[in-house]
């Protein structure tokens, strides 16, 4: 018991280095990526269209429909009034250094083309009129400071050093089409050499954040530390791990199978998959296709072993005589808002009952299926600490969430060995993950995000 302690010390010691190595290896690679596409004309401004998500919201701003065609992104005007399509921008981009934009878009027929844009997300809208154009291609390369900026009310005005917001207008007749393939931002006298920002050592992963914040604020070109820029090689590495994954998961099934019960084996590799697509910085903006494939065979098999009653028996409230153990967590985390959170901004109803859903899924997988195979096979206090690690990782890497979720697990882990019930678990976790949100985000907790969706 107290080597299971020092072990549960040292790794909670342990989660915030280990969160921020990820932040700092993930910012080196995305560094080294960054400079090698300056270096060639191009900019990690650069949108290729396939599927909505590729542009803000998801949507036309206007009356027009959005629609994935084979060969791109296609905008379709419903009748004759001007649709506006908005560049994603990640952060704010530098136009003293990147002027031009260059554009991989066909139109049905002739239209009438405007760029709008915003200094910040707040400053006043600016305007400037690209003309009418013929049907087929776009023109290639735009110098957005070259054109004629107005205001909203109609006077001319300089083009400002920085840009927030940038949206594309266009104005066709009924039924006619605008198919958006790329776009990108680079810069008009030619390729730009950078170097890398040497990152500061000892930062914590939310501290090293706020770092690059405050260094893209004063230079958004600007790429951390000095990693080589990536060669040409062969992508296909990426689903190497998949075939060894599914026949390792055959294998271990089947033996599984003829003991008629599963073991830690089956509760690691469960967790495999979950861990590899999140702790591997898989899931972001653009989902890791090979890493949701591991995702899912992770679940999967955590669901077969489930469905042939392969794992321990459980329930999802039995008695709740001592379901007031789990349920502890709510005012602990209230006290945790009270003396370190804000003023409550509560998130909508939509996103309070997503964090319930995935709190069951979460709690599922860790304590009905890996928790208690994991107590079926070594001491309970080892069990309770692996099962607490694996759902720290879980949220690789938010270095002060992964702490929280560690102790959070292991307090929940140790009740739900003696009692196999779920759902005080899950909802004492949603609860508390509502509360978190509401309170403490935006603070000494930067957000509730994780894998590569926390870095943004």
């Amino acid at each position: 018991m107290i080597a299971t302690a020092l072990l549960a010390a040292l790794a909670f010691v342990l989660l915030q280095p280990f969160a921020s190595r990820v932040i700092r290896f993930s910012l080196e690679r995305e560094g080294a990526v960054e400079r090698a596409a300056l270096a060639s004309g191009d900019s990690p401004w650069h949108w290729r269209f396939a599927g909505r998500d590729d542009v803000v919201a998801g949507r036309v701003f206007g009356t027009g429909q959005l629609e994935p065609v084979d060969d791109g992104l296609q905008v379709r005007a419903t009748d004759d009034r001007p649709n506006e399509v908005g560049f994603p921008l990640a952060r704010t981009v530098d136009l003293r250094r990147l002027d031009t934009l260059r554009l991989d878009m066909t139109a049905s027929t002739a239209g009438e083309y405007t760029l709008s844009a915003r200094q910040t997300l707040i400053s006043p809208l600016l305007f400037a009129d690209l003309g009418k154009q013929p049907r087929g291609r776009l023109p290639t390369a735009i110098r957005l400071d070259q054109l004629a900026w107005r205001d909203a009310a109609g006077r001319p005005t300089d083009l400002p050093p920085r840009l927030a917001m940038l949206r594309l207008g266009v104005r066709l007749p009924a039924q006619a089409s605008l198919t958006l393939r790329e776009a990108w931002l680079s810069s008009g006298s030619g390729p730009l050499e950078t170097s890398g920002v040497p990152m500061p050592a000892g930062l914590s992963a939310e501290a090293l954040l706020h770092w690059r914040d405050r260094r893209y604020a004063s230079d958004p070109l600007a790429t951390f530390g000095s990693q080589a820029p990536p060669g040409p090689h062969w992508t296909g590495w990426t689903w190497l791990p998949l075939p060894i994954y599914v026949v390792i998961l055959v294998i271990s099934g089947r033996r599984a199978h003829r003991r008629g019960a599963a073991g830690a084996t089956d509760a690691l590799l469960a967790l495999a998959g979950p861990l590899w697509l999140i702790a591997g910085l898989g899931l972001g903006p653009a989902l890791s296709p090979a890493g949701v494939a591991m995702f899912a065979l992770g679940v999967a098999y955590a669901g077969a072993l489930a469905w042939r009653r392969l794992i321990p028996a459980w329930h999802w409230s039995g008695s709740w005589r001592m379901a007031g153990w789990p349920l502890l967590a709510i005012p602990v985390t209230i006290a945790l808002v009270a003396v370190a959170g804000h003023s409550l901004a509560w998130p909508p109803a939509g996103r309070a009952a997503l964090y319930v859903g995935w709190a069951l899924f979460q709690q599922w997988l860790l304590l009905a299926v890996a928790g208690s195979l994991l107590d079926r096979a070594m001491p309970r206090p080892f069990a309770v600490l692996l099962t607490a690690l694996a759902f720290a990782l879980l949220h690789t890497p938010n270095g002060l969430l992964m702490q929280l979720c560690f102790v959070a697990e292991l307090g929940w882990a140790w009740w739900y060995m003696y009692h196999r019930s779920l759902l005080p678990v899950a909802l004492a976790h949603a609860a508390a993950a509502v509360v978190l949100q509401a309170g403490l985000t935006g603070g000494i907790l930067r957000s509730l995000e994780v894998s590569a969706r926390y870095l943004m």
